[in-house]
C-alpha cells in the first residue's frame, strides 16, 4: 500500500517549488535578453534611418531615400513584432511569479529546517504545509502561461528530470545538515514524544 508521510510530501512539494523557481528564473532571464536585443535592434535601425534621411536631404539623391524607408519599414516590423509577443510584460510576470516562489520557497525552508530541530508538533507542520499548499495556488493560478519549448529548454539547463522537481540528492544541496536525509534512508521522521513514534502521514 502506498503511503507518503508528512515529511515525504513537504519535501516533495519544497524539490517542485526549487525547481519552478529556478526556471521561472532561467526564463525571465532569456526573455529579459531577447527584449534587450529587440531593444538595441530598434534603436540601431532607428539611428541608421535618421543617418539616411539626413543623407538624403543633404544630397537630395534617390538611393539615400530609398535607403530611409527601407529602415524605417524594418524597424517598424522589429517594433511590432516586439509589441505582438509581450516581452516586456512576460518579463515582469515572470519575475514577479519568481519572487512569490522564492518567499514560499524559503517558507519550506523554514518548515522543514523546525521539523527536522523538533520545535514544531505534527499538528503544526500539517497546518503551515496546508497555508503553503493555498499560498502556492494563489502563485500558481496568476502564474504567467508558459511556452513548452522555453519551460523544456530551462528545465534541461537545470538538469531535471522529467517530474518536475529534484532527486533526494540535489533536494538535500538547499537543506542545512541537520534537515538532510541520510545516505540510503527511505523516511526522515524522527519519533517525538506526541507522534507516538509513527510517521504521519499527508492528509
Amino acid at each position: 500500500m502506498f503511503r507518503m508521510t508528512l515529511l515525504d510530501h513537504i519535501r516533495l512539494t519544497f524539490g517542485q517549488v526549487v525547481h519552478r523557481h529556478r526556471a521561472l528564473e532561467q526564463i525571465a532571464e532569456r526573455l529579459a535578453r531577447q527584449l534587450s536585443q529587440s531593444r538595441a535592434l530598434e534603436l540601431s535601425l532607428l539611428a541608421m534611418t535618421v543617418a539616411a534621411t539626413v543623407a538624403a536631404a543633404l544630397a537630395q539623391a534617390r538611393p539615400f531615400t530609398l535607403i530611409a524607408l527601407a529602415l524605417a519599414t524594418l524597424s517598424l516590423i522589429v517594433r511590432a513584432l516586439s509589441v505582438a509577443r509581450h516581452l516586456e510584460s512576460r518579463v515582469y510576470a515572470h519575475r514577479w511569479c519568481g519572487a512569490r516562489l522564492w518567499l514560499i520557497r524559503e517558507k519550506y525552508y523554514a518548515l522543514l529546517s523546525e521539523l527536522a530541530d523538533d520545535l514544531i508538533d505534527v499538528d503544526e507542520a500539517r497546518e503551515r504545509r496546508d497555508d503553503l499548499m493555498s499560498q502556492l495556488h494563489a502563485v500558481y493560478h496568476h502564474a504567467p502561461m508558459v511556452d513548452r519549448p522555453a519551460y523544456q529548454s530551462a528545465r534541461e539547463a537545470l538538469q531535471a528530470g522529467d517530474d518536475a522537481s529534484l532527486s533526494e540528492e540535489e533536494l538535500d544541496r538547499f537543506l542545512p545538515a541537520s534537515a538532510r536525509r541520510p545516505p540510503g534512508e527511505v523516511a526522515a521522521w524522527r519519533p517525538t514524544e506526541g507522534n507516538g513514534g509513527e510517521p504521519p502521514t499527508a492528509h
